[in-house]
């Protein structure tokens, strides 16, 4: 009976080391240029356990980790970051401001298969499918409930939810319209037809740039023309 009990006492024991051996890492996530802006839905993930959370519609996250592991911050149109878990136990908090992603990427290089662009695609669109393939719900009308200036109705609050949902896509849409328009539109294409180079390069490519419609348009013998026509209008100016 000793036994037992001092079987059950050292179970007892290791599950608690456990548990304190837990960490509690939170914060809220911003944009770095605009701490203002907060970064709903972005992606929390525990590279060392795996474990994956996501910031809620003010930004604020929470997930659990141990000592030392590794936790990375990514959002659609931004720079990924990281932070390392310094503390055993108890909460630690990390505010992170995620930086916007520059537009000189790298040039298109066609694989068997696909390109660097379609394959990021894919990868993000898989990230982000549990909200992107839900369907928008119709928002609360004029009619909602109230009481003393305040509403009370979980209708309304629902709302809120569905309108930072939609948000969410909008943003995504046209953060992936841009990354299309990135993906053909490189400098190293840009500077091969036009001569520029350095500074005068990001300049002419910042002051001349296809909008999304156009470039799914043109092929890229186009593009080449649609280069040239423009690099020519723009050293007249």
């Amino acid at each position: 009976m000793k036994y037992i009990s001092a079987l059950l006492l050292g179970c007892c024991m290791i599950v608690a080391q456990q548990l304190q051996a837990q960490v509690t890492v939170t914060g809220q996530l911003t944009d770095k240029d605009n701490k203002l802006l907060v970064l709903p839905y972005a992606s929390i993930i525990n590279k060392t356990t795996g474990k994956r959370a996501y910031s809620d519609q003010g930004g604020f996250y929470r997930i659990t980790a141990s000592s030392r592991d590794m936790i990375v911050f990514t959002f659609v149109g931004y720079k990924p970051d990281s932070i390392v878990v310094q503390q055993s136990s108890g909460t630690e908090t990390h505010n992170v401001e995620l930086q916007v992603e520059g537009r000189v990427l790298r040039s298109v290089e066609v694989t068997a298969h696909y390109t660097p662009y379609q394959l990021d695609s894919i990868a993000r669109r898989d990230q982000y499918g549990f909200i992107l393939d839900k369907v928008n719900k119709p928002l609360a009308g004029d009619n909602t409930p109230q009481g003393f200036g305040l509403t009370f109705s979980p209708i309304t609050r629902f709302s809120r939810r569905e309108k930072q949902k939609r948000e969410f896509k909008k943003n995504f849409e046209k953060a992936e319209q841009e990354r299309y328009v990135d993906s053909r539109y490189t400098p190293v294409l840009v500077s091969q037809v036009t001569g520029l180079k350095g500074d005068t390069l990001l300049q002419f490519m910042h002051d001349v740039r296809p909008d999304y419609e156009t470039m799914r348009m043109m092929r890229h013998e186009d593009l080449l023309y649609w280069i040239t026509d423009k690099y020519r209008a723009w050293k007249k100016q």
